[in-house]
């Protein structure tokens, strides 16, 4: 009897061995898995921040490049008023291009730039319209080089601001009151 009682358990324990060996196999494979997956997920998340990181950048090139060579343009217009009828085509040009680069800034930077963007934007306008309005003769009351110059010199200003705002975004540049690591 001991020995059908010895047998039984043997049998029993090997069962038993075979059963727990192949959950633990079942186990290990679900752990495997689901860190494989975790590792996917995380690589797919540093491919998204990646890739928005990339957008942001050329889009802060071109907006920079674009918002530079339009401010430019103004500042040519301004200074070759009389005869401007060349400048006038350059200006339109780039006024454009720059249009365009600010419509993309609106859909991909983040609300901090954009606010500074914004009052770039603001600050050309104005002298773009100043501008448009001194060539063509049809003055409100306070246009004069004198006004549209101030509207560039803000706007100059807001162009470093800008600058600024999309380095710190990228993580080029610290802001001011972070301290070094």
């Amino acid at each position: 009897m001991e020995a059908l009682i010895a047998a039984v358990v043997g049998v029993c324990g090997t069962l038993c061995a075979t059963w727990l060996t192949q959950r633990s196999g079942a186990r290990s494979v679900e752990a495997e898995r689901q860190n494989a997956e975790r590792l996917r997920q995380h690589e797919e998340n540093t491919r998204g921040v990646e890739r928005v990181q990339q957008l942001r950048l050329t889009n802060y090139i071109a907006l920079n490049q674009s918002a530079r060579r339009y401010f430019g343009a103004l500042n040519n217009g301004l200074h070759g008023l009389p005869e401007s009828v060349e400048h006038l085509a350059e200006l339109h040009e780039t006024r454009s291009d720059y249009r365009a680069c600010y419509a993309e800034a609106q859909m991909v930077v983040p609300d901090k730039v954009l606010i500074v963007a914004s009052d770039v934007n603001r600050e050309l306008n104005q002298a773009y319209g100043i501008l448009r309005r001194l060539h063509n003769q049809s003055l409100r009351d306070l246009d004069s080089p004198e006004q549209a110059r101030a509207h560039l010199d803000a706007a100059r200003a807001l162009l470093h601001d800008l600058r600024r705002e999309m380095r710190l975004d990228l993580g080029i540049t610290r802001a001011v009151n972070e301290s070094p690591e």
